[in-house]
């Protein structure tokens, strides 16, 4: 029996490079990396929780499923343009979900109005800029696609479909507001 004096790890021979001391060096690597990730995500600064408990309050229930906050759920800070797609880590981009509906989301554009609970809406202003640039305009949907039905809500509808919601509204108020 072999033990290596690095991982302690024992095995039944001795190997050059050693498994244990592999792996343990392959998830070093992985951890920087996600760490460097995460630093690089926002580069200005982080949103206090004073602040996002300050907008929790605004919202009696989850938005996404209407489940009360109870002390057994978790509640989650979403951001509705994801930072992997280029949000910004502001408190405008934030919107309290339960865990749950935070991991249905992923890392679709979808917000979720505060007045109908699981029905998507518009955008707020202050995230137009952060629109992905291959928005189509309204005059270029397709006639293949289905009509969206703008009042369909979670739990029937999957996320994809939400996002396409929330992005057909706002590309309306972005086309209202070009007009006046």
């Amino acid at each position: 029996m072999y033990r290596c004096p690095e991982c302690w790890q024992e095995l039944l021979m001795r190997f050059d490079p050693c498994p244990g001391c592999q792996e343990q060096g392959v998830e070093r690597a992985r951890g920087q990396r996600a760490k460097q990730r995460r630093k690089n995500y926002d580069p200005v600064g982080q949103i206090l929780s004073v602040e996002f408990w300050g907008l929790w309050r605004l919202y009696p229930v989850c938005p996404c499923c209407a489940q009360t906050w109870g002390t057994k759920e978790y509640i989650s800070l979403d951001h509705i343009v994801p930072l992997s797609r280029g949000g910004p880590n502001v408190i405008d981009n934030v919107q309290p979900l339960c865990q749950r509906c935070n991991l249905w989301k992923s890392d679709h554009i979808i917000y979720f109005d505060r007045a109908f609970w699981g029905k998507s809406g518009a955008l707020p202003v202050a995230l137009w800029s952060f629109l992905p640039p291959t928005l189509p305009e309204l005059g270029q949907l397709t006639l293949l696609e289905p009509p969206l039905d703008l009042a369909a809500r979670y739990p029937q509808v999957t996320p994809d479909h939400l996002e396409q919601i929330t992005l057909t509204l706002t590309r309306q108020e972005l086309h209202a507001a070009s007009l006046v």
